[in-house]
């Protein structure tokens, strides 16, 4: 009997060892396990982000081709030449308006169409011009109406015989009335 006791006590023993084997190892089972998923978890992550900030990336540079705002071209210039000279009858007294003048636009087709048809512009520019009353025009307000005048009228001569064309001011770089 003694010979069954230590056979039942060696197997609880090695019962035990299994045990605390059996024990180690799912512990490391669980280890293995869990770094595992925190690793799917990190490629996941840094997969995202990387396919959104590449998304991002994209829809910036086509943001860049198609800009939001116009970009505004340079100015260009046309002086009209010779400067207008203009006589007034004013309380019987003789009066003078000499005005040279200057074009503005951003498109230099408008100002070759405006050089084209220059004989025309000048015209009805020396008409409006000296239609203009004196007095009225020794103001800012009346300068300053005269001004834009002169660009409804090149704007509308300009569209009459080169269709398309505009210009952007009419600027009085000197003005001297006498």
């Amino acid at each position: 009997m003694a010979k069954k006791e230590k056979k039942a006590e060696d197997q609880a023993e090695g019962a035990g060892e299994e045990g605390s084997e059996g024990g180690k190892s799912k512990k490391k089972l669980i280890i293995i396990v869990a770094i595992a998923v925190l690793i799917s978890i990190g490629l996941a992550v840094g997969a995202t982000l990387f396919f959104l900030n590449g998304d991002n990336s994209e829809e910036s540079g086509a943001e860049d081709d198609a800009p939001v705002e116009e970009v505004k071209l340079p100015a260009v210039y046309l002086d009209i030449k010779p400067p207008f000279v203009v006589t007034y009858d004013v309380s019987g007294k003789q009066r003078y308006m000499q005005v040279f003048v200057s074009a503005q636009s951003r498109d230099q087709a408008s100002l070759d169409a405006m050089e084209l048809h220059m004989p025309l512009i000048r015209n009805k520019l020396i008409m409006l011009f000296s239609g203009e009353n004196f007095e009225g025009l020794q103001t800012p307000e009346g300068k300053e109406s005269l001004r834009a005048s002169s660009l409804t009228l090149i704007n509308e001569m300009l569209e009459k015989e080169s269709s398309g064309s505009s210009i952007e001011q009419v600027l009085f770089t000197n003005f001297v009335m006498q």
